[in-house]
C-alpha cells in the first residue's frame, strides 16, 4: 500500500516543493470538460450472441461468439454475477459457484446479452495432506475457520487436476521441520462468501515454512488473496501462468453481499518477509478485476523480501487490470507492482527485484511504485489507463504511472530505476479535465544514490486533443492476447480444457 500525492505531466517539480493533490471526482462523478472517444450511443438491435443461453457445470469454460453488427468490433465483455460465471476474456467464460448469470457484450455502438446457468459439481469434505505423494479431487469447505485443503508435511507434494471452495481459506501449506515442498498445478478455486457478518473471503494459498514452492496454471476466482507466501526462505520459488478474477477483500454482509470495510488490504501475491537467494519467478500471470464490482489493493506487493545478487526476484510478462476498491470514495492507495515494507524490527528491506515487461490497464492506482528498498529496477513495463468507465465517469482516484518514494524514510534506500515505460495514466485535475499523471518521483529522494526515473516513454494514449480515447485500452488487451499467443503460454486451470 502507498499512499501517493498528484503530480500532474505539466508541473515540473522543484527539490522544495511538494506534489499537489488533486480531489477526485469518484465512479458517481460526471465529466464536464473531458469529452469520450468510447460508444455512448443507443445500441443497435442486429448484433446477437451465439449461444444465447448455456448450462455449463462450475469450472467448465464456455466460449461466446458475436454475429451482426458487432462482428468484427473491438467488444468488452461482463459477467452480472462474477462469482458464478467470470470473464476470462475475449468471449469465454468460466463457471464458479452454482446460479444464473447474465453475459453481456458492448461491441462498439451495438450490445447483446444472453443467460448461462452453472451448476454444482460434487465435492467432497475437507482433506489434510500429512504425507507426501500426488493429489487430485474435488473438496469444499462450509466453515470460514477450516482450509478446504490443508498440506502439512515436508515430504514432497503436488496437488494438481482439482477443483476447490471455500468459505475460508483454499489452501494452507506448512513445513513441519525442514519446510514443505509444494506443487500446485491445474487448479481451480473459487472463495465462497462466508456467511459471517464482517468476515472476509479465503485466500487461494497461505504459505510459511516452504523449501519449494511452484504455483501454476491455477484459477483462482473471487479470493481476498491469491498467494501469501510469509517468513520464509525458499530455494525454489515460482508463480507463473496462473489467472485470477475479481478478487475481493470486502467485508460480507453475512447475507451475500459486502460492507463498506475492508479486514485485510487484499493482494493477488504478497511475499512478506521472504528471502529468495536463489531468486523467484512471478510471471506470466493475468489478474482481471472489474472496475465498481470488485475490490483489491496492490496487486504485486513485494513487502520486506529480498532476491540476492544475480538472483533478483524477477516479476515480468504479467498482465493487471482494474486495480481498485468500491469501499474507497478519496484517495485509492493500491498499486500494480511495489517494492513495500520499511524493512526495521529485525527484517530487511525488500532487495534485488526486477519488475519486467508487464501490463497495467485501467487501473485505479499507480502501475509501478518503488516505495522502499534498494537495487530495484523496472524496465519496458506498459501503462495505459484513461482513468474512465465507458459511460464517462472517472474512476482514477489518485495515483501516477510510476513513483519512486521513499516512503519509510529508510538509510537502505538507493540504486533504485524506472525506466522505458511507456504508454500512460489519464485521470481529472481540479477542474475535472483529463490530465496525464505520468511519473513521480519524491523530490528528496530523487538525490539518492542511483535513484532515477529517466528515460521513459509517455506517449499517453488515452489523452487526445478532443478528450479520452478508451480504445487505447482494448488495444492493450489485444497486444496482451497477441504477446501470450506469440509465446504459446496458457494461462490457468488447464486440466478441463
Amino acid at each position: 500500500m502507498l499512499k501517493l500525492t498528484l503530480s500532474p505531466k505539466q508541473v515540473v517539480l522543484s527539490s522544495a516543493m511538494l506534489p499537489v493533490l488533486f480531489l477526485l471526482q469518484g465512479c458517481s462523478g460526471s465529466m464536464s470538460t473531458a469529452a469520450v472517444q468510447s460508444s455512448q450511443s443507443a445500441p443497435t438491435t442486429t448484433t446477437a450472441l451465439s449461444p444465447s443461453t448455456a448450462s455449463i457445470q462450475a469450472w467448465q469454460e464456455l466460449q461466446f461468439s458475436v454475429s451482426g453488427d458487432g462482428a468484427g468490433e473491438q467488444c468488452t465483455w461482463q459477467s452480472s454475477q462474477p462469482s458464478v460465471l467470470t470473464s476470462l476474456g475475449s468471449g469465454q467464460f468460466q463457471g464458479g459457484t452454482a446460479g444464473t448469470a447474465q453475459v453481456s457484450v458492448n461491441c462498439g455502438s451495438s450490445t447483446a446479452t444472453a443467460s448461462v446457468t452453472v451448476t454444482a459439481q460434487q465435492a467432497s469434505g475437507p482433506i489434510q495432506i500429512t504425507s507426501g505423494g500426488t493429489y487430485s479431487g474435488n473438496w469444499t469447505s462450509t466453515d470460514p475457520n477450516t482450509a478446504a485443503v490443508t498440506i502439512k508435511t515436508d515430504q514432497p507434494v503436488v496437488l494438481q487436476d482439482s477443483v476447490i471452495s471455500s468459505r475460508g481459506p483454499l489452501v494452507t501449506v506448512s513445513g513441519v521441520s525442514t519446510g514443505a515442498n509444494v506443487t500446485i498445478q491445474n487448479v481451480t478455486g473459487t472463495a465462497l462468501d462466508p456467511e459471517v457478518s464482517g468476515g472476509q473471503r479465503g485466500a487461494f494459498l497461505n504459505a510459511t515454512k516452504v523449501t519449494s514452492l511452484v504455483v501454476k496454471n491455477c484459477s483462482m476466482i473471487g479470493v481476498s488473496f491469491g498467494i501469501k507466501l510469509g517468513a520464509t526462505s525458499p530455494s525454489t520459488l515460482e508463480i507463473t501462468n496462473n489467472y485470477a478474477s475479481n478478487l475481493e477483500d470486502r467485508a460480507s454482509d453475512g447475507q451475500g453481499g459486502f460492507l463498506a470495510s475492508r479486514p485485510s488490504l487484499g493482494h493477488f501475491i504478497i511475499l512478506n518477509g521472504v528471502s529468495a537467494p536463489e531468486g523467484a519467478q512471478i510471471a506470466w500471470n493475468q489478474i482481471v478485476q472489474t472496475i465498481g464490482q470488485s475490490s483489491t489493493e496492490d496487486v504485486i506487493n513485494i513487502y520486506n523480501s529480498q532476491g540476492s545478487v544475480g538472483h533478483p526476484i524477477s516479476v515480468h510478462d504479467n498482465y493487471m487490470e482494474g486495480a481498485s476498491s468500491p469501499v474507497v470514495t478519496g484517495h485509492y492507495t493500491g498499486t500494480a507492482m511495489i517494492t513495500d515494507g520499511p524493512g526495521t524490527n529485525g527484517s530487511s528491506p525488500s532487495a534485488f527485484v526486477q519488475f519486467e515487461n508487464n501490463q497495467v490497464v485501467a487501473t485505479a492506482g499507480t502501475g509501478v511504485g518503488i516505495a522502499a528498498g534498494h537495487d530495484v529496477t523496472a524496465t519496458g513495463n506498459r501503462i495505459v489507463s484513461c482513468g474512465m468507465t465507458s459511460s464517462g465517469s472517472w474512476y482514477a482516484w489518485g495515483a501516477n504511472a510510476v513513483v519512486i518514494w521513499n516512503y519509510y524514510a529508510s538509510t537502505q534506500f538507493y540504486n533504485n530505476t524506472i525506466t522505458t515505460t511507456a504508454g500512460g495514466m489519464v485521470g481529472p485535475n481540479s477542474n475535472n479535465a483529463p490530465t496525464a499523471y505520468d511519473q513521480w518521483v519524491n523530490p528528496p529522494d530523487s538525490t539518492d544514490a542511483g535513484v532515477s526515473a529517466a528515460g521513459n516513454d509517455f506517449t499517453n494514449p488515452c489523452l487526445t486533443s478532443s478528450g479520452v480515447n478508451l480504445q487505447a485500452e482494448n488495444t492493450e488487451r489485444t497486444f496482451w492476447s497477441s504477446k501470450i499467443t506469440a509465446a504459446g503460454v496458457l494461462v490457468g486451470d488447464q486440466h478441463m480444457n
